[in-house]
């Protein structure tokens, strides 16, 4: 069974098998797990299959945090609040969805995902603070739905162009 189908049937998910196998073992055993990610693609994109967002492994929210103070243990250990490294494992890595519980953590998390893992910034940044003070309002004004990508990508351009330009990237 693949991604929980026929699991009432008694049979467990196959990805979950792969990681009950993993931790047994204490290493990968030249397992490519990434292609988890790929079998949750195929089923989703050619067998139009909906996938839970909270489905282990491969649903779109499963390694998703909301609040504000997971992201920022997730900045400082995220060994800690990310049980395995979705990233190594699963060429995913982890998420967050952005609200007014969020805080600056979460939008430095959120960049950091979105723009560059390795990038140099703090959550100090005055930048950062406009992003928060943005989505405050927001909130304040009786918003319910969190930030999308792409509004960030539109917060991040407008005020920190600066940071951008010195880092280099390219939005």
């Amino acid at each position: 069974t693949m991604l929980g189908i026929g699991e009432r049937t008694g049979n467990p998910p196959l990805e979950a098998l792969v990681f009950s196998y993993l931790q047994l073992r204490g290493h990968r055993a030249g397992l490519d797990t990434s292609v988890i990610t790929e079998i949750g693609r195929y089923f989703e994109d050619n067998l139009k299959v909906k996938i839970p967002g909270n489905q282990p492994f491969v649903g779109a929210d499963f390694n998703m945090t909301r609040a504000g103070i997971h992201a920022d243990g997730l900045l400082k250990n995220e060994e800690i609040y990310n049980a395995i490294d979705t990233q190594k494992l699963l060429n995913r890595p982890v998420s967050i969805a952005l609200s007014d519980k969020s805080g600056l953590s979460g939008i430095l998390l959120w960049i950091k995902t979105h723009i560059g893992r390795g990038v140099e910034l703090s959550k100090n940044d005055p930048g950062i603070a406009k992003i928060n003070k943005w989505i405050t309002r927001q909130y304040a004004h009786g918003r319910s739905s969190s930030i999308s990508d792409r509004e960030m990508l539109r917060l991040v351009k407008r005020y920190m162009g600066k940071w951008i330009k010195e880092s280099g990237f390219d939005l």
